[in-house]
């Protein structure tokens, strides 16, 4: 069935009520008429109609919140700056570029990627450019990222720039200007991919219609380029190098890892052993061949550069060395600060013999004398910034806003001009943003990227662009992650098909192992199997007393509830005071606090605190989680929400509980189905059975041990939790019979949720661990493992009596007492053994200047 397009729509036309900004270049519109290259995507977008296109951006928006895309806010480097994660917000607009000016803006970008190398070679070099005096010596050696020690990395080529990107801008007249360059880790690539898949996916036949030009292209340079800077190694082992699930951009690093094929990896999985750096897995410690950083250069090697906090000691003496290559290699972030700008146009002339085809925004080093004559002369007019940029920094961007600030900011250059510079602010160019079923203009940046190709530096087609509503300093304009756009290139003929996938031209060993999970990972899927248990016996236990809180019956006539709220109590979910009797009279009735336990996040072991901490753990792991798994587990995240206003009552908190049962057993599923049996399943899994058989012990502790009341309620009650009853039932009819419900939760391994069943399983994943086939004998974890099982295995409920009905007996007590006595020995063996390695220290026995 074909969609017929709203054309009787009153409000069709989007693009009829827009009005650009006066003075100001806009990408759509020249003043007078839609622009050229836009007509037959505005003719496209009329087609569709309003109506239809505002179905389509909030599917987009359902696609971005599905797949999690989002940005920490980095603040402007100030302490409290909000850093939480927020939703990635794309504008459903691209903003469109002819081939014929994009190809103009490649060749600067190429030019100006290839001038960046040549400096970065001469200045960890012959450093010429300081002798000849075209460099001013304190522009190098003033710089607080500039140290000696990352001379002599002998990096391949000696290349010491192989992935660069452009900030740039559109002055009124047209003209594209460099604003900033990126040398140190450029980032946004990854972001700009997403942006295209999903803006791709809202508009197909526009996409294809247009003939946008493909970014696959570019990141096949980027594998090219990484092969080609190990070339002593026929298939490296490369790994990303993340700043950790706290950074900015760790979608973007979890996002690319996935997409080219590499392992993502922080600091702590890395070590030096043996002049080689060393991943730590869980099959042991493996060779990385190539590193694509992200941290600052600074911050990678606290051997060698004393205030590094975190990092990977020896590093560079490993790259030293040439064991080991590093992209971009230590040190190549120099030129990316502010005061290089004012020396590009020489320095193009003297290094290439042409002038530059991007220009930069115009930059007075106040360090010159007749150049801070003019700034201050001109201080109202310019943005005045630190003369040596640190990639992640973005304070210290000043401009004259209120009267005061010209004095203040004189003072202050005056102080030490050679560590400032100012720059003519551009008014950027607009562009349509999508709002209220409207369009407005917002200025727009561009990010452009460059990666080292064979003999010249190849470009992205496009990039990311980014909007700001108010034309400010650019870095402080962005800083607040606002809206992105999508940047299409459009191509005069039609674009061939681009896959990253190469044909297969030689055969492989075959591969049946996981061991090369890196520890970290194992240990995050480890305690991400634990706490989604802890949700869902959790999330069990409070449905069942929210269950019968809310039925017609006293909590006075439900011995029940007592025992479960004690169980509470004692495993943290409420207050501990509600477990003892005495205490509970003399707090606030728990049908009235109940609600806030469960969202309290300042208990750790609130129900609200233990999904937070089940989504942080798969943020960590993202790489090595399914899509179907991340949007379930995402979902559970959002959904399970306190209310914004006013107050939830218990029977809204019970619809909520057996959504948040629903979506875990959806992810159980997911493990059961869809992930191979690797190191990455064990793991996960065998946190996921440890936890529930010490959760089901627990909860018969409280329950059987010491119970008060009628005993037939609180073997009901177990059941429920448990997830058992209508097993029961089957079995045994409505009569309840303790030897016959012990069997079922203890000892029945035919029941997915007895303890049996758990350590047997446990067993299993022990036995399939790395390197347990290789090992004289049994292990210690085999044998914690067989022991824990054995245990429940020769526990005989038929002797298991309760004369009083009040007591399950002392058999019982030791049995559960010794699980949870065994099962964290067993959980610190295998963390001590998989997750933790450790080597004989070394002594330093030489010193050298």
């Amino acid at each position: 069935m074909t969609r017929i397009p709203a054309q009787n729509d009153a409000s069709a036309d989007l693009f009829a009520p827009y009005k650009p900004i006066s003075d100001v270049y806009d990408e759509l519109n020249d003043g007078a008429q839609i622009r050229p290259h836009w007509q037959s995507f505005v003719q496209g977008v009329r087609d569709i109609g309003a109506s239809e296109f505002q179905r389509r951006w909030q599917q987009m928006q359902k696609l971005l919140d599905r797949t999690g895309m989002a940005y920490i806010g980095a603040g402007i480097g100030n302490p409290g700056q909000d850093r939480r994660a927020r939703p990635w917000e794309l504008d459903p607009l691209p903003v469109l570029l002819p081939s014929s000016e994009w190809n103009q803006i490649s060749q600067g970008l190429k030019q100006r990627g290839k001038l960046m190398q040549l400096i970065l070679q001469d200045l960890y070099g012959p450093q010429d450019l300081l002798r000849s005096g075209i460099l001013p010596e304190e522009v190098l050696f003033r710089h607080p990222g500039y140290y000696r020690c990352f001379h002599g990395q002998n990096p391949p080529g000696n290349n010491y720039l192989y992935f660069y990107a452009a900030d740039l801008s559109r002055s009124p007249d047209g003209s594209w200007w460099v604003q900033g360059d990126r040398s140190e880790s450029p980032s946004g690539s990854g972001f700009a991919l997403e942006n295209r898949i999903i803006q791709s996916r809202m508009t197909p036949s526009l996409f294809h219609k247009e003939n946008v030009q493909r970014l696959a292209g570019y990141f096949m340079k980027v594998k090219e380029a990484v092969l080609r800077a190990c070339s002593r190694v026929t298939n490296p082992r490369v790994v990303i190098l993340s700043n950790g699930a706290e950074s900015p951009n760790y979608f973007e690093d979890a996002y690319l890892a996935r997409y080219l094929g590499y392992t993502l990896v922080e600091p702590a999985d890395l070590a030096v052993r043996g002049n080689r750096v060393m991943l730590k897995t869980l099959g042991g410690l493996l060779p990385v061949d190539v590193i694509i950083r992200r941290p600052n250069s600074d911050q990678c090697d606290p051997l060698e550069i004393s205030h590094a906090t975190g990092g990977i000691p020896e590093l560079l003496q490993v790259c030293r060395m040439k064991n080991v290559v590093v992209l971009n290699p230590l040190g190549s972030g120099i030129v990316e600060s502010p005061i290089f700008m004012t020396f590009m146009p020489q320095l193009c002339q003297h290094l290439l013999g042409e002038p530059l085809i991007l220009p930069g925004v115009a930059t007075w080093r106040c360090g010159d004398p007749d150049s801070l004559a003019y700034v201050i002369e001109n201080i109202d007019k310019l943005v005045i910034k630190p003369s040596y940029r640190k990639r992640g920094n973005r304070s210290g961007i000043f401009r004259v806003q209120k009267d005061g600030d010209q004095e203040k900011l004189i003072r202050m250059i005056q102080a030490d001009p050679d560590l400032f510079v100012a720059q003519e602010q551009v008014v950027r160019s607009t562009s349509p943003v999508y709002s209220k079923k409207s369009l407005t203009p917002a200025h727009i940046a561009l990010r452009s990227f460059a990666v080292l190709g064979q003999n010249d530096f190849e470009t992205m087609p496009g990039g990311l662009i980014r909007l700001s509503g108010e034309l400010q300093p650019l870095e402080a304009s962005l800083q607040v992650g606002e809206r992105s756009k999508d940047a299409w290139v459009l191509s005069d003929t039609p674009i061939a098909r681009v896959s990253l996938l190469k044909q297969p031209d030689h055969g492989v060993e075959l591969k049946r192992t996981g061991g090369e999970l890196p520890s970290r990972i194992a240990e995050n899927l480890f305690w991400l199997g634990r706490n989604l248990e802890r949700a869902d016996v959790t999330a069990r236990i409070l449905r069942t007393t929210i269950s019968r809180l809310t039925s017609e019956e006293q909590i006075s006539e439900m011995p029940e509830v007592v025992i479960l709220i004690r169980t509470m109590a004692e495993m943290g979910i409420i207050e501990p005071g509600y477990g003892v009797e005495e205490m509970r009279k003399q707090l606030p009735p728990i049908e009235r606090n109940l609600a806030a336990n469960i969202f309290d996040e300042q208990n750790s072991m609130s129900l609200r605190s233990i999904v937070t901490e089940i989504f942080r753990l798969t943020s960590r792991s993202r790489d090595r989680v399914s899509a179907d798994s991340w949007r379930v587990l995402h979902r559970v995240d959002q959904g399970f929400q306190p209310p914004v206003t006013g107050y939830w009552d218990l029977s809204d908190c019970l619809a909520l509980l057996d959504d948040l049962v629903l979506d875990l057993a959806a992810f159980s599923g997911i493990i059961s189905e869809s992930i191979t049996r690797t190191q990455v399943y064990h793991f996960l899994d065998m946190g996921r059975r440890m936890e529930r058989a010490t959760q089901s012990s627990r909860l018969m502790r409280n329950c059987l041990v010491l119970p008060s009341g009628d005993l037939a309620a609180i073997l009901e009650a177990l059941l429920e939790i448990s997830d058992s009853l209508i097993t029961y039932r089957s079995r045994y009819l409505e009569e309840m019979h303790l030897g016959a419900v012990l069997d079922l939760l203890v000892t029945d391994e035919t029941n997915p949720r007895s303890i049996a069943r758990q350590l047997a399983q446990l067993l299993e994943h022990v036995n399939d661990l790395p390197n347990v086939a290789n090992h004289a004998g049994y292990t210690v974890e085999q044998r914690l493992a067989m022991s824990l099982l054995h245990e429940v295995r020769m526990f005989d409920v038929t002797r298991v009596r309760a004369p009083d009905a009040l007591s399950a007996g002392e058999s019982l007590h030791m049995l559960l007492q010794e699980i949870e006595s065994l099962l964290p020995k067993l959980s610190d063996v295998v963390s001590q053994r998989y997750l933790v390695h450790a080597m004989p220290q070394s002594h330093l026995v030489e010193i050298r200047p």
